[in-house]
């Protein structure tokens, strides 16, 4: 089967449960606010509300429990953070897309690492909206191409879903010792860093490259300095 044909069997079960994926759109200025709202209903999503600030926000989130909220970066700031965590910690099982016109680095920056599952750019399409919804929904992270580009130009690079997939297998102890070697530590310095033998510290790098797909333990350095910033 051709990616082409995969990518339209995928749409097509997405169309199926779309009413069942429930969206509260939380936007800076009503008019813009309306607009997407309007043109997601029109393409038949579920849109359960509609906010345009922060308190309102997040009592819709409690009352209607959206199973995703797309979140302007201009209207929440850094209390978005706040608000993921809190429904983190109640267990609260609703996705968020961070949509931004005037990027913040840092505040982009400190997004990638707080479980936001979409990122989207003023200047993407409505095609890459509706594809940001088909991949948040199937439980995917979405990188849109204006926000990759976005970041290109700060000079920041996007691990892949794949090499994501990857670094979850990774144990606490793992990817400590992953951090290390990405520093050029050898195997003898990590097993004193880490109150280990040598041998511990080298059957972790080999239970890594394992885990990894990497054909042995000389790959991991490389592997490693690629990653650095996600591990």
């Amino acid at each position: 089967m051709n990616e082409s044909t995969q990518a339209q069997e995928a749409a097509q079960k997405f169309a199926l449960r779309r009413r069942d994926f429930s969206i509260l759109v939380a936007q800076a200025e009503l008019f813009n606010c309306e607009v997407l709202s309007q043109l997601l209903k029109e393409q038949g999503y579920n849109v359960v509300g509609r906010a345009i600030e922060m308190e309102d926000t997040l009592q819709q989130i409690r009352v209607k429990r959206p199973k995703c909220v797309i979140l302007e970066s201009e209207m929440s700031g850094r209390r978005s953070f706040d608000i993921v965590q809190q429904m983190q910690q109640s267990n609260q099982q609703t996705k968020f897309i961070l949509y931004t016109s005037k990027p913040d680095l840092r505040l982009v920056a400190n997004a990638m690492q707080m479980g936001f599952f979409g990122f989207l750019y003023s200047s993407d399409g409505l095609d890459e909206l509706y594809r940001c919804f088909q991949i948040v929904s199937s439980g995917g992270c979405y990188y849109s191409s204006g926000f990759m580009n976005l970041l290109k130009n700060y000079g920041v690079e996007i691990i892949s879903e794949q090499t994501r997939e990857e670094l979850s297998r990774l144990t606490e102890r793992e990817r400590e010792v992953l951090r290390m070697v990405s520093c050029g530590h050898t195997s003898n310095e990590i097993a004193d860093q880490l109150g280990i033998s040598y041998r511990t510290a080298v059957n972790h790098k080999a239970h890594i490259a394992k885990k990894l797909g990497l054909d042995g333990c000389r790959q991991l350095p490389r592997y490693g300095i690629a990653v650095k910033n996600y591990i």
